[in-house]
C-alpha cells in the first residue's frame, strides 16, 4: 500500500495554482535576500558558541553547482547535530527571539521534526501552515542524529523510525484533511490516496500533532554514540533508509562562497550529494525543478 503523497500534494499544487499564490522570479530574488540575512544571523551564533553547521539539501547543491542559491529556489537548509540543536535553539532564542519565531517538535501545532527558524513580520504560509500565524520567511534546520555501528541494532532503528515518521505524516494529514480533499476534489484517483491516508491518520488522533513530533523526534534521536562510524538525517527527502552517511563526511566542514557570503558545508559534499541527486551537477529540466506554491507570501518592504 503506497502512502507517499509528495509527489501527488506537489502535482495538485501546480493543477490548483489558482488558488495559491506561485513566487515569481523576483519575488524569488527577493526572498533570497532575505534568507542570506537569516543565515548571517544564525552563523554568528554558532560561530560565537562552537556550534557545527553545515548547508544541507538544495542549498549544499546550490552553493557547489551554482556558488550560491539554486536560481529557482526560495528556501535554506542547514544542518547540525541533535545535541547542538538544543543548544542552538536556547542561544539563539536568547540572542534574536525579538526577531524570529523558533520551531522544534515542542511548539504547538507545528508537527514537524525539522526545525524551522521564521521571520516576524513576514509571511511564507504554506500547505503545512494552517493551524498557525506564526510563517514567517523560513530557513530549516536537519538535525544529524547518531547511527549505531552494530548492523542488527541499526536495522532496528530504522523501522522503528520509518514507522513512527508514517505515523506523524498520516496525523498531520488528517489533522489537514479538509485542505487536502478540497485540493484533491475531481481527481478520484488522488482522492483514493489520500482518504487513505486519512482514515489512517484518524486512528492516531488520540494523541496530539505536537506530541506525535515529540516521541518522533525520540526514536530519532534514540541511538547516543555519539562517536559511530556514520550519521543520519531521518527527516531529511530519503528518510532514514537513504539519508545515511558517513561522520567523517558530514561534520567535518569546509567554508564555500555563497553569494558573496562564506558558509560551511559538508567537506564530504561530493559523496553527500551524490548519494542524495545522483548526477548532481545536471541542470534539471523546468519540469523537474522544485517550487514551492503558497498559500499567501509577505516579504519585508525593505528587500522589495
Amino acid at each position: 500500500m503506497n502512502l507517499s503523497t509528495f509527489d501527488l500534494v506537489k502535482k495538485l499544487s501546480s493543477e490548483r495554482s489558482d488558488r495559491l499564490v506561485t513566487v515569481s522570479d523576483d519575488d524569488v530574488r527577493r526572498i533570497q535576500k532575505v534568507l542570506l540575512d537569516m543565515m548571517e544571523d544564525t552563523k554568528s551564533v554558532c560561530e560565537e558558541n562552537g556550534i557545527t553547521y553545515m548547508l544541507v539539501g538544495g542549498s549544499a547543491l546550490g552553493a557547489v553547482r551554482h556558488d550560491g542559491f539554486i536560481p529557482w529556489d526560495d528556501d535554506m537548509d542547514i544542518g547540525m547535530t541533535g545535541r547542538d540543536f538544543k543548544k542552538f535553539v536556547k542561544l539563539f532564542e536568547e540572542k534574536f527571539g525579538g526577531k524570529y519565531w523558533v520551531h522544534t517538535e515542542d511548539t504547538p501545532e507545528y508537527g514537524s521534526v525539522i526545525g524551522k527558524i521564521r521571520l516576524k513580520g513576514s509571511t511564507y504560509k504554506g500547505r503545512d501552515d494552517l493551524f498557525t500565524d506564526e510563517c514567517g520567511i523560513p530557513v530549516d534546520i536537519f538535525r544529524l542524529e547518531n547511527v549505531s555501528d552494530n548492523k542488527f541494532i541499526r536495522k532496528i532503528h530504522k523501522t522503528f523510525c520509518m514507522g513512527i515518521g508514517l505515523v506523524l505524516s498520516c496525523r498531520l494529514f488528517y489533522r489537514n484533511r479538509e485542505y487536502y480533499m478540497d485540493l484533491a476534489a475531481g481527481d478520484k484517483d488522488i482522492e483514493k490516496v489520500f482518504k487513505r491516508k486519512i482514515r489512517l491518520g484518524s486512528l492516531f488522533r488520540f494523541m496530539s500533532v505536537k506530541s506525535w513530533a515529540k516521541l518522533t523526534e525520540k526514536f530519532y534521536g534514540a541511538c547516543k554514540k555519539d562517536g559511530s562510524k556514520c550519521v543520519v538525517i531521518p527527516s531529511g527527502r530519503k528518510h532514514f533508509s537513504g539519508e545515511i552517511y558517513s561522520r567523517e563526511d558530514m561534520l567535518r566542514t569546509e567554508d564555500h562562497i555563497f553569494d558573496g557570503h562564506t558558509f560551511p558545508i559538508p567537506a564530504g559534499y561530493d559523496a553527500y550529494l551524490k548519494q542524495l541527486y545522483g548526477d548532481y551537477m545536471k541542470i534539471p529540466s523546468p519540469e523537474e525543478r522544485e517550487s514551492h506554491l503558497l498559500v499567501s507570501l509577505d516579504i519585508p518592504q525593505e528587500y522589495r
